[in-house]
């Protein structure tokens, strides 16, 4: 009879706890954010949302440019010394460089930023820098809130940020503010910082107060030494794809026209934005648990692997097939007939967005399985399929075929990505 490992059956109880608290956290903040879209788009028209969306996309693309991925680290450092180090790191390189690329922005030529798919910004596009490196920052503390199981926290943050972008944004839309969509994001990013690091700071004072070994001061840059896979590996497979998927968004705002590129806006930001934070937060407390299991027990990691999927796959077929059969008439009534358009695409993006739901979660286990020599490669291949579907579809001049193609290519590279995985496990423990 085989015994389960002591180190493996806390895990086991703690991974639906833990994941429960991240994720009414997230339900909560969302519930806060789909809550305010229909009245937000009966305030903004087409062009605001256009705005919107490639604001999100340099926020997304400057959070992970600045980290290089060191906020991968915090969780598996070794020490906690070693994990402050990092956090440090993190820290100075997302306030310091975000300083900086700011002033890039700033001084960016116009024609640049038509040809980026910039241009709906304007002069918000330093502002949207700076909100990146808010959110660079916020994802940092995340990963020491992470290592410290200081779940209550981040979710109280979450809420925090969701909750001030919406109130400003109601307020700033019904002031008729120029500009109250972005505005509103960035008092949002930076009230979920200022309530995350508020919020941590018990967890960072009982630390600081304990001496040994394990807490000695390890340097930012000692710190960045013992970690050279991050910037090596991880950091340019990240870029790949956090640029490839802001493509879509981008591309769009070039190639179609605002009045495809704001309803395309509204349906990614209803539905693959809570896609990505459920998955981002049941994804936090899988890879801490992953990490464990899989030192240890490789037929615990799978089967922690195989339940996490199974639960997701539960979680998102359902509203899946709802928006294949009913997409459009479901975004006349809650967002207005005009909004109709964003429910096709709705219906289009469904299915890739429900493999993404189901895989997300547990994409860190390339990482703890040592598999970071293949993400360029994954990441190299997204950046050839993303703008090629959305080409093809810029010219036929359907940007819904074009989101159909880049769909199909998302669900075979997650197939692969995750064949791949499960390969691994089937091989004894490093």
């Amino acid at each position: 009879m085989n015994t389960p490992l002591p180190a493996a059956a806390p895990a086991e109880r703690g991974f639906a706890r833990d994941t429960l608290v991240l994720a009414s956290g997230l339900g909560a903040a969302q519930l806060i954010t789909l809550g305010v879209m229909p009245l937000w788009s009966r305030q903004f028209g087409a062009a605001e949302f256009a705005a919107f969306g490639v604001w999100a996309s340099v926020v997304a693309v400057v959070s992970m440019a600045l980290l290089l991925r060191y906020d991968t680290c915090i969780v598996i450092a070794k020490t906690e010394g070693e994990a402050r180090g990092l956090l440090r790191l993190c820290l100075g390189l997302s306030l310091g460089g975000g300083g900086l690329l700011a002033l890039v922005a700033w001084a960016l030529p116009v024609p640049w930023q038509a040809a980026l798919g910039l241009q709906p910004l304007g002069g918000w596009l330093p502002l949207a820098v700076q909100a990146g490196a808010l959110a660079a920052a916020f994802a940092a503390l995340l990963a020491w809130g992470n290592r410290r199981r200081a779940y209550p926290p981040i979710t109280g943050a979450r809420i925090a940020l969701a909750a001030g972008a919406a109130l400003a944004g109601t307020a700033f839309g019904a002031a008729g503010v120029a500009g109250g969509l972005l505005l509103a994001q960035l008092i949002g990013g930076v009230l979920g910082l200022a309530a995350l690091a508020l919020l941590l700071a018990p967890w960072r004072r009982a630390a600081s107060g304990e001496s040994s070994p394990d807490t000695a001061a390890v340097g930012a840059l000692e710190a960045a030494r013992r970690h050279p896979q991050a910037p090596r590996y991880l950091w340019p497979s990240a870029m790949l794809d956090a640029v490839t998927q802001q493509l879509p968004m981008l591309l769009a705002v070039a190639w179609f026209s605002t009045a495809e590129a704001g309803p395309f806006s509204l349906a990614w930001r209803v539905l693959a934005v809570p896609v990505m934070m459920v998955a981002g937060a049941a994804g936090t407390v899988f890879y801490e648990r992953f990490a464990r299991l899989a030192a240890q027990d490789r037929a615990a990691a799978r089967a922690l692997l195989l339940r996490t999927w199974r639960t997701f796959a539960f979680i998102g077929l359902p509203p899946a097939l709802l928006l294949l059969a009913f997409g459009e008439p479901l975004f006349a009534w809650a967002f207005g007939a005009e909004w109709s358009g964003a429910g096709a695409l709705a219906a289009v993006l469904a299915p890739m967005l429900c493999a993404m739901l189901v895989s997300s979660p547990t994409s860190g286990a390339l990482i703890v399985l040592g598999l970071q020599k293949w993400s360029p490669v994954f990441g190299v291949a997204m950046l050839a399929y993303r703008p090629l579907a959305l080409w093809i579809g810029a010219q036929q001049g359907s940007l819904a075929l074009g989101l159909l193609l880049w769909g199909l290519c998302e669900i075979v590279a997650i197939a692969l990505y995750n064949l791949l995985i499960l390969r691994t496990l089937r091989r004894p423990a490093f």
